[in-house]
């Protein structure tokens, strides 16, 4: 079981490589009945993994527990209004990152060659000629991970990755920082990685 809290600009954010079983994750929650008809839905053992991992990952980041509620777009807040949240689940890793005021936005994606297939669809042209024009897969996955974060923070009006999310070129290393900006509403927003063998992790605060 691996597990990282950051502390950045008053938020904070867990990254948690989910090793524990079903049983193990159910017994750290005291799920609502509304919960346990909703997980009891769920056919995949990865799924209801995820379901338990990501209340017992907010849990041990906020000290208490708190029942998660979904909007119209399915977005994930916490039904008392305590914290912003964003949560993100790759593989066995899962991400979740709070803040009492801000908006946030986290994505975690684990190491795939698959994005050099995809990257003209959620790069503009501008962007392939600027980020190694497909070459580079650890800039593409930062890439991919920076336009998911922002996503999670703006919503519907910045689902067309290509034309309305644009990353600005940076330079790739094990952690730093990046820059976007939401086209229609001209709005930049500064982003933070993290990249190892492991995962790639973009987070941002609104």
């Amino acid at each position: 079981m691996k597990r990282e809290l950051i502390n950045v600009n008053d938020a904070r954010l867990l990254v948690w490589e989910l090793t524990e079983s079903i049983e193990i994750l159910n017994e750290q929650l005291n799920l609502i009945e509304s919960d346990i008809v909703e997980f009891n839905k769920i056919v995949s053992e990865k799924r209801k993994l995820e379901f338990l991992g990501i209340r017992v990952a907010l849990k041990t980041l906020l000290g208490k527990e708190i029942q998660i509620e979904y909007d119209g777009e399915g977005k994930p807040h916490l039904a008392d209004k305590s914290y912003h949240i964003s949560v993100s689940h790759s593989n066995r890793w899962i991400s979740v990152m709070a803040h009492p005021s801000r908006k946030v936005g986290v994505d975690i994606e684990c190491p795939t060659d698959k994005v050099q297939k995809l990257y003209k669809r959620f790069l503009c042209e501008t962007e392939q000629k600027e980020l190694s024009d497909g070459k580079d897969i650890r800039q593409l996955l930062l890439a991919w991970s920076a336009k998911e974060a922002l996503y999670k923070i703006i919503g519907k009006e910045a689902i067309d990755f290509a034309n309305q999310l644009r990353i600005f070129p940076f330079e790739v290393k094990s952690s730093g920082e990046m820059k976007g900006q939401h086209i229609p509403s001209k709005l930049n927003y500064q982003l933070f990685y993290h990249q190892s063998e492991e995962y790639t992790l973009v987070y941002c605060l609104a």
